[in-house]
């Protein structure tokens, strides 16, 4: 099984990644779909969720923060911050062969294999920031959790998130406990979009910046 078991199509190609039935499946998926991932969605008219995500980083991060791309896939969004400036850069994915396509690309300082799911390796406040995009349908909503303990207090997260999967997978559960508890607050919320309007046009999306406390 591998390579074989892709669609012949682009467009059945991501409906078969994103819907995958569990998260050990989703990231063999992701592993397999890797070589062709930004032939499939690596354009702005395919995916235009990380030009948006890094157009709202320009507004609210400086050239010079340790970032955080959580669920960094192939290096698309990190591509964008790099292209706006950003320098500093952490990628954070489950799927090896999705990380090992973004370190050819030579824009992050370290790339990290790790479940978001639970808590990882790295140090509590490691960064300033922490950005994540396409991810609300793809990692389990704890990962919202990790995302505030990595983050120093004062710093920011920027999430896009997509409508309606936002409650369904449970992020908007987990954010109400993390606001009650004082860990986060929402500062701002991004006119709506088609993040993938080529092949899941379904999915409408936001860009949301937290602040850490």
């Amino acid at each position: 099984m591998g390579q074989e078991e892709l669609p012949d199509n682009q467009a059945d190609r991501v409906d078969w990644v994103i819907r995958a039935p569990d998260n050990q499946e989703l990231r063999r998926r992701y592993d397999i779909w890797a070589a062709q991932y930004d032939g499939d969605v690596g354009s702005v008219d395919d995916y235009l969720a990380p030009l948006e995500l890094a157009k709202t980083a320009t507004r609210h991060l400086t050239p010079d923060m340790r970032i955080i791309d959580a669920g960094a896939g192939t290096g698309l969004v990190g591509e964008a911050l790099h292209h706006e400036g950003f320098k500093h850069l952490t990628a954070l994915d489950f799927s090896e062969n999705m990380l090992g396509i973004a370190r050819t690309k030579g824009i992050y300082t370290a790339l990290h294999q790790c479940d978001l799911s639970q808590q990882t390796a790295l140090d509590a406040d490691c960064a300033d920031a922490l950005v994540s995009c396409g991810t609300t349908t793809q990692v389990p909503y704890a990962s919202l959790r990790e995302y505030a303990r990595l983050v120093r207090p004062g710093g920011k997260i920027i999430f896009a998130a997509v409508q309606g999967t936002w409650d369904e997978f449970g992020y908007a559960d987990v954010l109400t406990e993390l606001e009650s508890a004082g860990k986060l607050r929402v500062t701002e919320r991004g006119k709506p979009f088609q993040m993938m309007p080529t092949t899941e046009p379904q999915f409408i999306c936001e860009i949301w910046v937290m602040d850490v406390s």
